[in-house]
Formats: structure tokens, sequence, C-alpha cells
């Protein structure tokens, strides 16, 4: 049963809104498209890097100054070039103008009726390096205290108390400035916050060995402990003054333990009073497993709100491809089944907006398009996702973005013998299994012809299976890396097999094949 009310959370996260508009007013269309659906709430980021992407008093706007044309050049290579205009926009809106268009974005959200949040990349480093740390997303106070920065990244050090007096100030500043009926302080945003219980004698980014373990923090608990309660605090008197209760969430890595190897303490700021909710997540890939029981006894009473990224683990690396496999729908849809049925009271929809500015792949072929916007009206509640067409999946490390310090590790890639089976679980969210067709694919790294595999699902075996026929279960127009059917055999699930939740799978072979993806599509 839900904790609290139920949320369905679009997040904006910076850019998105910004990307195509040519009017303030078009800004309006990111909102209008909400209309009718289950969208509760809509998070909107106010930080790039360490600038604002308003006129902040306390910080800085981003793109503070006018860049040469070579450092544009260089920007837009390392955003991508719909991404980079998109900041430029607001930034001229604001300096030619004198039109804030991010205050015209969250007046927008109250206007609809919809909840409007401010989600704070709480150490976000995008092009910090730029320009000798001149660059278009830094900030005053971040080019002028260099002794401020992280020995082992180029984000902020949160050990020292002038950080975290001007991170406090740019929050009082902007939950004045705008009507917020939340902020959520996102940790998954990122890592590391502090200098690791055993810095090096003498940090120098980039010259320096890495000391092990690098970001090792647990003793710095207590800082951001405390830190949390003085945000929680502020907000509590600025919402008095105000007349309004403003809310503070939290966007966390999906380990207990691994917030605390970074030095965060959910379990302590939920014993406090601190939080209203707390989502967990992981940075910019979609999975089907989070552990939201284990957050859930942890954190008792507490709603605790699961992220739901936009694409599924690829098999290229970063740069080559950008989100090489975007979510079709229903990949949205079976991951937020699958994280209902582990408990979830909400989902947060994280950079779906983004697949409207991807660039064009490598061989100039155009990707950027819509989200699949059907399912914002499916995703909010298990029951408007009963009878869906959906796509389950057991989870995969993806190298583009992989967190092993933070996060646990995914089951697939994995090696399978005759000697040793892969054991793995596939969580499902059908409350009527046995009524829908069902068909589970496995997937190896190359095809195997002549090679014998089966698989065991909760005990039942399901034969040999047949060779896939197409490359994808479900039709999937934006991925940029389509898999060889060659790859993958197809099995037949009997539905009254299926558990609502945890599934066991088994894959068994007369000889080693490593298993690089197992996929289920519900249908019927």
């Amino acid at each position: 049963m839900p904790t609290g009310p139920r949320r369905l959370i679009y997040n904006y996260d910076a850019w998105g809104p910004f990307i195509r508009p040519e009017t303030i007013s078009d800004l309006r269309e990111n909102v209008d498209l909400f209309a009718g659906s289950q969208v509760s709430t809509v998070m909107l980021g106010p930080n790039f890097g360490q600038s604002m992407v308003y006129p902040s008093a306390v910080s800085e706007m981003c793109h503070w100054r006018k860049h040469s044309p070579e450092e544009r050049a260089e920007f837009h290579r390392r955003m991508g070039p719909r991404f980079a205009r998109a900041s430029e926009w607001v930034a001229a809106k604001w300096r030619e103008e004198g039109v804030d268009a991010f205050g015209a974005l969250v007046r927008y959200v109250t206007d609809s009726g919809r909840e409007a949040f401010a989600t704070i990349r709480m150490n976000d480093v995008h092009c910090l390096t730029l320009e000798n740390f001149q660059g278009p997303y830094t900030d005053r106070f971040y080019r002028e205290h260099p002794e401020c920065r992280l020995p082992q990244s180029v984000g902020l050090n949160y050990a020292i108390p002038a950080v975290r007096a001007h991170r406090l100030a740019c929050l009082e500043e902007m939950v004045r400035r705008y009507p917020f009926g939340g902020v959520e302080l996102d940790f998954v945003r990122g890592v590391p916050f502090f200098p690791g219980d055993s810095p090096p004698a003498e940090p120098h980014f980039g010259e320096h060995p890495i000391t092990y373990p690098r970001d090792y923090s647990e003793g710095a608990c207590p800082i951001m402990t405390d830190f949390v309660g003085q945000i929680r605090a502020m907000l509590d008197r600025v919402g008095t003054e105000l007349g309004r209760r403003i809310a503070l969430c939290v966007r966390v890595g999906s380990s207990l333990s691994g917030c605390r190897r970074v030095g965060l303490d959910p379990i302590e700021w939920h014993r406090r009073g601190h939080l209203d909710s707390l989502t967990v997540g992981r940075f910019l890939q979609l999975h089907y497993e989070l552990p939201v029981a284990a957050f859930k006894r942890a954190l008792p009473g507490l709603p605790v709100y699961t992220t739901i990224d936009s694409y599924l683990a690829s098999e290229v690396e970063h740069f080559v491809r950008i989100y090489p496999r975007d979510a079709p729908a229903e990949m949205f849809r079976g991951a937020a089944a699958a994280l209902y049925a582990q408990g979830a009271d909400g989902v947060s929809l994280f950079n779906m907006y983004v697949c409207r500015g991807n660039p064009p792949d490598p061989e100039g072929r155009e990707w950027a398009h819509a989200e699949p916007r059907e399912i914002l009206s499916e995703v909010g509640d298990p029951a408007t996702l009963e009878g869906t067409a959906k796509l389950y999946a057991v989870d995969a490390v993806s190298p583009l973005f992989n967190h092993p310090f933070v996060d646990p590790q995914a089951t697939l890639p994995a090696e399978v013998s005759p000697r040793y089976p892969l054991v793995t679980r596939l969580f499902v969210g059908e409350q009527d299994p046995a009524k829908r067709r069902c068909v589970l694919r496995v997937r190896t790294d190359r095809p195997a012809p002549g090679r014998r595999y089966t698989v065991q699902l909760n005990g039942q075996g399901l034969g040999d299976g047949v060779e896939a026929t197409t490359s994808q279960l479900f039709a999937e127009p934006y991925d940029q890396t389509m898999p060889d059917p060659k790859r993958s055999r197809d099995f037949e699930v009997n539905g009254a097999h299926l558990a609502y939740g945890e599934n066991e799978i088994v894959v068994l072979a007369d000889a080693p094949l490593t298993i690089t993806h197992i996929e289920m599509a519900v249908t019927g």
C-alpha cells in the first residue's frame, strides 16, 4: 500500500523545456502536454553546473560573459548543439530582453494547478573545466574559490562551511523568488560531495594517483545531516513568512550503504523529521529493480518514490552514440509496473524529455523525437497499467553511466556454462498474468548456432525456445544499436507461472555463453 499520496512526477532536470522554443509563450507547450494526464508534480532544474538558469544575485546566471567563437564551438561539442543552444537561449532572453524564462515556466506550472518543485543538482560538473574554469556554467563563487573544489573531481567540497553557506543562500533566494511547493535535493547529480576519509596528502586534480577508496566519506555523514537540517529549517522559516509550506524531498542512489559511503544518511534525515519524501534512483539509466522495500523498512512512514529514466542499458561506450536505446512506451509501462510491485509510492520520470534534443548519430541520421506521451496517463497508478502492453527486463550494467561505488551491480551481462547456470530475477507487475500472452527473450553477445540453452521460470522449464525473427520484442524506432535477431531466442511463458513481484529466471546451457539481455513482452 502507498505510504502517502501517490505522485507522478515529471522531472525536467534543467535544459529540457528550453530546447526548442522561440518565444516565452512557447514554453507553455511544455506544461500543456500534461493536460488530462496523471502528472501531479513538475520538477524544474534551476542550476547548470554551478551556475543558475535564472538571474541570481547570490550565484550567477549561466553564460555570464560573452565567449569567443572557439570557446563556443567547444561548448557546443561538449554539450551537444541542441542542449547548448537551450541554455544560451535562456541567458539571451534575460540579457537582451530582461525576460526570466525560468520564472515564466514556473508560473505556467502553477497556473496549470500542478505542484511546481525545484530539483537541485547538489554537485553538477557539466563543462566546469572549460576555459580554465571560466566556462559558461561556472558562477562567481566557483571561480573565485578554487580551494573549495574537491581534489578528486571539479565539484564543490561540502566539508567546507563556505560551500554549504553558499548553497543554502542560493536555495533561500530561489524559494523566495518563485512559488515552489517543494525542493528536491538531487544527490544522484552527483557524487562525490566530500574529499574522502583518506584523501591524498597533496591533491592536484588530474595529477595525483587515485587513492583507494577514492570517495569513501562515511565520516562526513554528520556534516551533510546537519546541512539537510539547516535547509529544512530555512524552508520552514521562509514558508512561514510567505504563508505556505515548502516540502523537502531528496533523490539518492540505489543502496542505503552506498549512500553512507559518499556521506549521505537518509535514515538519520528521516529520524530527525527533515524529509517529506525520498526518491530512489540511478544515474541516467532505466532500472526495473530498485531497493524500495529496504528503503521503506529503514524510513517507516515516509513516501518512497522511484526514478524511471529515459533509456535502457546499451552495449556502446559513452559519446559514441548518446542515449542509443530510448525507452518506448512499453518499457516505461513495464518499469512502472515492476516498481509498483516492489512497493513504490510513486514514480519520477527523469530525463524523459531528453530525446527531444538527441543529436544526429555519427552517420548523420536524425534521432531527435518526442517522448511517448501516452504513458503520462497510464504510469501514475498500477490500476491504469493493467491490461497494457509492457516490456519487462532483467537489469543490465551500462557502460555509459555506471557508478559501482554507489549502486549495486546488475547481474547482466553474465556467463553461463554447463557447470554454472545463470540465476537471476525478473520483477513483474501483472495482477492477472494468466490472461496475458508472455514471451521471454534471451540475448547472447553473439549468434550461437548449434548451441543449446534453455530457461526455467520459477522452476518451470520453458523448453529450447525458437530463434527470434525480430530485433526487439516491440517496435523500437529509436534504438540506434539494433541487435541481430540471431543473437536472441524466444520462449513462450505460461502467465499462470508468473508471480506478482519477484520471479526467478535460470538459464542453463550446454556450452559457455555470455547472456547480455533477458526481457519479457506482455501483451493481449
